[in-house]
Parts: structure tokens; sequence; C-alpha cells
């Protein structure tokens, strides 16, 4: 089947990319679907989540490639093919074609898959060929303006075709992430005389772009190794070069990690850290940081702050500082990886952000640091900044519920079941002008059926009540005093008794619990996959995970914390040096 699969997917220049089947019910409560997992300590199981985010559906059972039913046992990936997420399109287009504009902006929201957008059952229906196509299009044209760079022919009317030639052995082999073959190469020169005889040499070129920028090779990455039939598959050095390039930057291989592929540089785990430092490291690590951006952001939810909205009479500042709130998030989390430890500790516990906007600063209450830095003595951590704290509440008032899932799910990985997996129904919250938010949400403690899952909900809820539903201080509600004390007590490690959502904070940035479950998500983001038939890779992975040794100091950091220790980027780099990183299960 790998090699049928790898011929299919090759063979085609200009596929008619359809869609596949099905999906599952959209979001439920704080957005996410849990699913069971395996146990990883403490009182209850943990769990996964499946978000359907911003695109209204999860992947369903269909996917080009087809869903693994392979053994669930396994400690390997399933061999598949997995179709490029928006951002992995667009920062592959800008490496190829070196665009300025977005091409993206319009294309249907990736399906996810856990609440990532990195997943192996992405589909590809008859709007998104359009979106695709359209892409392809307007790529291709700006192709057309840089043929002096892209494809430069001293004579297309006699030479056009040797020059064409040499385009499509560049281009293409940029495009695919790989060498062409003679055959893909003849193909794709009878796509030039399509667009060329009768017209212009600038107009094949275009046509050749437009068809390898919407084909196969470019929209979809494949782990099916050389086709040798066998039970455990090996990625090709190609295929290991892509793997590794797209979990660091969410972009194609470079040149230097081509090369690295060609001459068989990239089979030790060695040889792979080697390659992860250069890319975190080196002259330019925006690509990388954008990408560990992206997976803390769909890790904690806060990706759906730019579709939050707000209700202008209760919350009329909110328009205004959103912009401010979503800058935050990128400029805490580089500072927090360059300048600080780089540790979930610091991202759940500093008492400090970064922001430049006044509005949000005071909105803070926070005394500027200098260079960016805002010093928070009284708030602590990712949890109780705007972007938490506005996608985690309703439109005019907070949300208890929505933030303690959020903990409980994301944080602690435990499997919370929705209502309707229970045969549940949840009348909704009536309003009450006399009673707090907390008072009116007492109800659940009356009810046994309630009590079940929102003693644990609501313990992890009402400490941040101290704030409302966009982050701002609060010590009323409804003419009475807030109440943001409360008892945890789940069976884990922070379990306690906390005054507000700042004591929680601490206890869950020295949590042993909340890092083993960053590492689960940092497996979840990186493989496309959180479901059931991956439980025993993911253990795999946080076996390894748990015996990386710190990395070698450096100016910034004197004493580096492991991947164990809540290291945001050795977790990272864990999934790379991992050796099942460059091993398939075969389907």
């Amino acid at each position: 089947m790998v090699m049928r699969l790898r011929r299919e997917l090759f063979s085609i220049v200009l596929p008619l990319l359809v869609g596949t089947t099905g999906c599952v019910q959209g979001s439920i409560d704080d957005g996410v679907k849990p699913r069971p997992t395996t146990d990883t300590g403490g009182s209850n199981s943990s769990a996964g989540t499946s978000s359907s985010g911003g695109s209204g559906s999860d992947a369903g059972a269909g996917s080009l490639a087809g869903a693994s039913t392979g053994d669930p046992s396994s400690p390997l990936l399933p061999a598949r093919i997995r179709r490029l997420s928006n951002a992995e399109y667009e920062n592959s287009a800008r490496a190829v074609v070196g665009n300025s504009d977005a091409v993206t902006t319009d294309f249907a929201p990736d399906t996810r898959q856990g609440g990532y957008t990195v997943n192996d059952e992405q589909r590809v229906d008859s709007v998104l060929v359009k979106q695709i196509s359209g892409a392809a299009t307007k790529l291709a044209a700006e192709v057309r303006t840089k043929l002096d760079t892209l494809a430069p022919c001293s004579n297309p009317t006699t030479g056009g075709e040797a020059c064409a030639k040499t385009f499509i052995q560049s281009f293409a082999s940029h495009a695919f992430r790989r060498p062409i073959g003679d055959d893909e190469v003849q193909k794709l020169l009878d796509l030039f005389h399509v667009g060329a005889d009768g017209a212009t040499y600038a107009d094949g070129i275009e046509l050749v772009a437009t068809g390898l920028l919407q084909s196969a090779g470019f929209l979809y990455l494949t782990e099916v190794g050389d086709g040798s039939a066998a039970s455990q598959v090996e990625l090709t050095p190609y295929e290991t070069a892509s793997a590794l390039s797209y979990l660091v930057t969410a972009g194609p291989p470079d040149a230097e990690l081509m090369t690295a592929a060609s001459k068989g540089q990239l089979e030790t785990a060695e040889q792979r850290s080697a390659v992860f430092t250069r890319l975190v490291s080196g002259a330019d690590p925006s690509a990388s940081r954008a990408r560990v951006l992206r997976v803390i952001q769909e890790w904690l939810g806060t990706d759906r702050l730019a579709d939050t909205a707000k209700d202008t009479q209760a919350y009329g500042a909110f328009a205004g500082l959103k912009p401010a709130m979503v800058n935050e998030t990128g400029a805490f989390l580089q500072r927090l990886i360059e300048k600080k430890t780089g540790t979930v500790g610091e991202l759940l516990g500093a008492n400090w952000t970064a922001t430049q906007d006044q509005g949000l600063t005071q909105l803070y209450g926070g005394t500027a640091a200098g260079d960016g830095e805002i010093s928070l003595p009284q708030r602590r951590g990712i949890l109780n900044q705007g972007a938490f704290l506005s996608v985690y509440a309703h439109a005019s008032e907070t949300g208890p519920v929505l933030r303690g899932l959020a903990i409980q799910r994301r944080l602690a990985c435990q499997l919370v079941k929705s209502p309707s997996e229970i045969m549940l129904t949840v009348p909704p919250l009536q309003p009450d002008p006399t009673k707090t938010t907390r008072q009116r949400l007492n109800i659940h403690a009356t009810d046994p059926e309630c009590a079940k899952c929102h003693d644990a909900i609501d313990s992890l809820g009402f400490p941040f009540e101290q704030y409302d539903g966009m982050g701002q201080q609060q010590t009323m509600d409804k003419g009475q005093p807030v109440d943001s004390h409360s008892t945890v007590a789940l069976g884990l490690d922070f379990d306690g008794d906390y005054a507000d959502s700042n004591q929680l904070a601490a206890a869950l940035a020295k949590s042993d619990r909340v890092r083993e479950c960053f590492a689960r998500n940092i497996f979840r983001a990186s493989s496309g996959r959180s479901n059931t038939d991956v439980q025993a890779a993911e253990q795999a992975f946080v076996d390894y995970w748990r015996k990386v040794p710190a990395p070698a100091p450096d100016a910034a950091h004197p004493t580096p914390a492991s991947a164990a220790e809540g290291n945001i980027l050795e977790a990272l780099r864990s999934v790379i040096t991992s050796p099942n990183f460059t091993l398939r299960r075969a389907q």
C-alpha cells in the first residue's frame, strides 16, 4: 500500500484534489472535545482534546491517504501522507516563489485534531480546491514577473525548451522538497509546451508554475519511505528533512538541510539535533519562533482571540485592546525563550509580561521595566493575561466553567466528558441581577450528576473570578465582593487551597503533571495525531522526553532546564531526536 500511495501521489502533476468523507460534531464547552488516552498518574485518566477551533469541525474518518487501522500498541506513528496546513502552505509558497503578499488569507480554516492545525486528516473539498487553484494562479503570475531570476533564458525563441527544463529541475525540486525524476521533468516539459506553443516562453513557465503550486507533490508531505515492503517503514532522507523542517519552522527545508539529506547526514539524533540548533538559533530564528508561538497558542486555545468578540456595553474597551493582547502573546513568548528561562514554569508563573501598549499596561496595573517589559507583581503568567482570560469568557460576563475546563483538559490532560456523552441536558444558566456569577454557578453543587464534573471544573475556574471577561481585575460583581478562593482536590500534585488565580498559576508552574501534559501536547502538535490509535507512540515519546539531558549552557541560559524540567524548545527538540522520529509503522 505504501508503494502504491507513493506512486499515485507523484505520478500526477495536476491532480484533482477530491474532498474526503465525514466530520464529527463541532466544539463543545471550552471549544474542545475530549478523548481518552493512557493514564498519566494521579486519580484520573489523562485526556486529549479534539477541537474544531476556527474550523467549525474536526476531520472525520477519511483522508487522502486514509486513516491508519494498524496496531495501536505500536510505538510508531503510521506511514501516511498529510496535507500542508494553511500556514505551512503559505510558508512553502513564500520559500519557493519569494512572494511578499499572503495567498491563504481566504482559505477555508484548517480542520484540527486536539486543537492543532497540523492534522494528518486534513481534507481538500471543492471549495478549497478552488482556493488553492486561485492561490497557485496568483503565485505563478508573480513567477512570471521574476523570469530573470527564476527562469532566465537568453534566447526563448530557440532555446526555450532547454531553459524551461533548467527551470523545472530547480523549481520543481524546490516545490517537491526532493530531487525529481526524468519522467516528472518530461511531464512538466509537456505542460510547458501546452502553455508556450503558439504563445510565449513566459506563458509556458507561468503554466508550469501554476501546475506545480497546486500539485499533490507540493501540497502534501509524505512519510512512506522508499516503498519497500516491511512492517516498519524508514523515512527517506528527504522525507526526514521535510519532517524536521516543518516541525521546527512550519516551512520547507532550506538548501543546507537539503544538502544534508543528500549526504545522509540526518540519520542520527546528534545530526538532527544540530540542525534543530541551527534553525532555532541561526541568523534568522523568526520562523522557528512563529512555529513555537503557534504551538503554545493552539495548546492553550488563545489563537481563538482573533475571532473573539465582546458585548460593547459590558466591555467597551476590548476591541481597542485586542490587537495589543494578540501582540503581547508573541512578544512575551519571544522574550521568555530568548532572554528568560524558556520554561513552561515561567510561561505559567512569570511576574512580568512584554507589551509597549499603554492601554494594556494600564489594564494590568503594570510598571514599565524597560525594553518593552512590564513588571506585574500581582499577576502571574500567561493564564492571567488578556488573551486567555478573554477567550475563556462570555461576551458579557466571565466564564468560570470555560476557564476551569481549559485548565483541566489542556494543562492537566484530564478527561472531562461533555454533557451529551453522559446523556445530560444542561439548561442555560439563568440571569439573576442579585447574584454573582459564582453564586449562580453554585447550583452545580446541588445536583449530584452535575457535581460529578463541576466540583473539579468550577474549583479550577473560580480562582479566575478576580478578572472580568476581558482580563481586567474586578473586586465587585453585581454589587457584591468577588470570591476567588477555591480548594482544588483532583488527586494531582497541584491540589490545594488558593486565594486566587495567581496562587493557582504559581502551583501549576511547579507541577510535574502540567509539564508532562505539555510534553504530550508537543507530541500531538508535532505528529498531527491525538486519537487513540497512537497512544503507545505518545507514551513512547513521553518516556524518552523524561530522560533527555539538559542542553549546554549559553550566555542567555547559564543553567538551562532539561525537557522534563519544562524547557519548551528542548521538548520540541526531543521530538526530533527521538529514536522513532524517522520510523513509521506500515498501514
